[in-house]
């Protein structure tokens, strides 16, 4: 029997984001969510997670999307800009990374305390993820194997969509990004083998990111090899609102009615796919 995570990121973000969370867990497939220590909606995340033991709660950490850090900026001045948030996206941290301007053991301390904060909380945290992937950039992924081990965490997403997957019928732009996504994702889960941290077979949303709508959600859940699966999603209650805060063009709503689709649900199990979290895996 085929396994799978449906896990939905950035918990904690925003008010919507939290509802949205709630509601695809309680009314529709939703199993996981990865929690955001820097996220203005933090609270409020903790309390309906608390109230939902049955949700796989996961560690969201964040260097990037415009974000506040959770140490004092003026701990961390080479993560963030003159208005003491993250950079945007990931580009733009590469950039820093590759132009020597990223002081590591900020990073170290900036990632320890989003790390401390979470595990501070009346949760089970159930694994480790990040926004935009960038725990498996090899100079974030040395950070974040201490950390683990430092808390005593051992399960992990390992982002490594199939080279395959949708290579002639996804945009050009999302394929590139995906390609380079996998093969520094392929290079961390060596690693992760190695010591001895617990992931899934597949992983399945980045060509799809932010329009994980039902007609795709459903076109994946098709063509599922054998194995244990994670699928992210971003689901939250109304675009319009949510668009009015982030720019990344994101279709939460859609991918919300997804989550709450009786044919989604259906589908699951007429497959005979068994929906489950990370603190399930061994």
């Amino acid at each position: 029997m085929n396994r799978l995570i449906i896990n939905a990121d950035d918990f904690g973000i925003h008010h919507e984001v939290n509802l949205a969370v709630a509601k695809a867990f309680d009314q529709g497939v939703l199993t996981s969510t990865s929690l955001l220590a820097s996220g203005p909606a933090f609270n409020e995340a903790v309390a309906l997670a608390a109230a939902r033991p049955g949700l796989g709660i996961g560690a969201h950490l964040c260097l990037v999307g415009s974000l506040s850090p959770v140490l004092a900026p003026k701990e961390v001045p080479s993560l963030v800009d003159g208005r003491g948030l993250f950079p945007e996206s990931y580009g733009e941290f590469m950039k820093r990374v590759y132009s020597g301007r990223i002081n590591y053991e900020e990073l170290y301390r900036e990632l320890d305390a989003q790390l401390e904060k979470i595990m501070q909380q009346p949760l089970q945290i159930t694994h480790v993820d990040s926004h935009q992937h960038l725990h498996v950039l090899p100079q974030v992924w040395t950070i974040v194997q201490a950390l683990m081990k430092k808390y005593k965490l051992h399960r992990l997403r390992i982002p490594a969509e199939s080279y395959r997957f949708k290579v002639w019928t996804a945009k050009p732009v999302r394929v590139m990004g995906r390609n380079g996504l996998t093969f520094l994702a392929k290079r961390a889960e060596k690693d992760a083998r190695r010591l001895g941290f617990t992931t899934t077979d597949h992983f399945w949303g980045m060509v799809d990111g932010g329009n994980m709508n039902e007609a795709n959600l459903s076109y994946i859940i098709k063509q599922l090899p054998f194995g244990v699966h994670e699928i992210m999603m971003h689901p939250g209650l109304h675009t319009n609102v949510l668009a009015q805060t982030f720019t990344w063009g994101y279709h939460w709503q859609d991918e919300l009615a997804a989550l709450l689709s009786p044919a989604i649900r259906n589908l699951l199990q007429q497959r005979e796919i068994k929906c489950i979290h990370y603190g399930d895996l061994p």
